[in-house]
């Protein structure tokens, strides 16, 4: 970690957190802007200095970052996608970057984004290079292991999983006995494996991956806490080795292992 002083451009989640206490520890200098309030406290203790500002607002978190002399950026976190059926609070930088752009896809809006904030003159940093410590390695990471019947619905699972994340769809996929029980969509992660398990009434099978040429400056995927309470029910947890965060990995084990759930990275 060679950078002293970093911007922060946080939604909502573990991760920004945990990355503003690791570089505090580091002795990296932030500052960090957070979309909603409840984040801008959040990351305060760990920020050398700290704002709240609209996702709507480009105009005003560029010049926040220039007048703190930042030119490296992380962004880190999860940005509510339904913010971009809701236009009202956009400044004007915002609605021109919305009218030139052809889809509302994660991946257009974000590369998009990036291409905003390299012809201010930022650069924008790989998350993977800065969090590796929490993109876990293959094998198996819980107590319990998954069935036969559950490797091969993750077998079964993969493949498909892996075409839906690169067309864009989503990253998360719930099976059940080979057969596809739910997919993510705009919902995120854990409203997917919520509406999987009561779908599958009991015992699933959740895969996470990445895409294929999965861009580590934006939208890394990833699991927290939070994941495993949505999959109370028992079952497995796979993960793509490697390309898949997982954000308070003690907290996530202790959980999976006290719901007898099997996480596992593939």
């Amino acid at each position: 970690m060679h950078t002293t002083r970093i911007g922060l451009i946080a939604g909502a989640g573990e991760v920004p957190v945990y990355f503003a206490r690791k570089a505090s520890q580091l002795g990296i200098k932030l500052v960090s802007i957070g979309f909603s309030k409840e984040i801008q406290n959040s990351l305060a203790p760990f920020s050398e200095e700290c704002y709240s500002i609209g996702v709507g607002q480009p105009g005003k978190i560029f010049k926040t970052l220039h007048q703190n002399s930042v030119k490296d950026l992380l962004i880190l976190g999860k940005v509510d996608k339904s913010i971009i059926f809701k236009l009202q609070k956009f400044d004007f930088k915002a609605l021109q970057f919305f009218k030139n752009i052809a889809t509302h896809e994660d991946k257009v809006l974000l590369l998009g984004v990036i291409a905003e904030l390299e012809k201010e003159g930022f650069k924008v940093l790989s998350q993977k290079e800065f969090l590796s410590d929490i993109f876990p390695q293959k094998g198996n990471l819980t107590r319990r292991e998954p069935t036969k019947q559950e490797l091969e619905d993750i077998e079964f699972g993969l493949p498909i999983a892996r075409k839906l994340a690169d067309m864009e769809i989503g990253q998360t996929l719930v099976v059940k006995n080979k057969t596809v029980v739910a997919v993510e969509a705009l919902e995120g992660t854990d409203r997917a494996i919520q509406r999987g398990c009561d779908l599958a009434q009991g015992k699933c099978v959740v895969i996470k991956v990445s895409r294929t040429n999965q861009d580590y400056r934006y939208d890394s995927p990833g699991i927290g806490p939070q994941t495993i309470s949505m999959l109370a029910q028992g079952g497995v947890l796979a993960l793509e080795a490697e390309r898949v965060m997982v954000v308070e990995q003690e907290k996530v084990l202790d959980l999976a292992n006290d719901a007898k759930i099997a996480v596992i990275c593939v």
